[in-house]
């Protein structure tokens, strides 16, 4: 799992929202997608220091403040095309951890083209 510092460069972020529009999801199915991957991972989920990371049932609905538009999602994968002017904000960290960590389970290969 990426580390904080990790998610809040602007690098990541943005190669994050890319591969994000890659999928070609609408912002409604992105959360499923995301569900389906985390939830359906068998394996362990570490954080960088090895402590076990737990994602409980409301998680992806929680850090997304139970917003059913997801809404935030489609200014996201805007930054595919554009620069952010500035890293991340800590709010959203939670929100980029998730979406990391659902392409690290389903495509470590794109997920390391992401942290580089």
């Amino acid at each position: 799992m990426a580390s904080d510092y990790e998610l809040a460069r602007v690098s990541h972020f943005q190669r994050l929202a890319i591969a994000t529009r890659a999928l070609g999801l609408s912002r409604r199915e992105i959360p499923n997608w995301m569900a389906d991957v985390i939830y359906g991972y068998r394996g362990l989920i570490t954080w960088p220091g090895g402590k076990a990371f737990i994602v409980g049932d409301d998680d992806i609905d929680a850090v997304f403040n139970d917003d059913g538009s997801f809404r935030w999602l489609s200014d996201f994968v805007n930054f595919a095309e554009r620069a952010p002017r500035q890293k991340p904000q800590e709010r959203v960290i939670e929100r980029l951890r998730l979406i990391d960590l659902a392409f690290r389970i389903s495509d470590p290969r794109r997920a390391e083209l992401i942290a580089r």
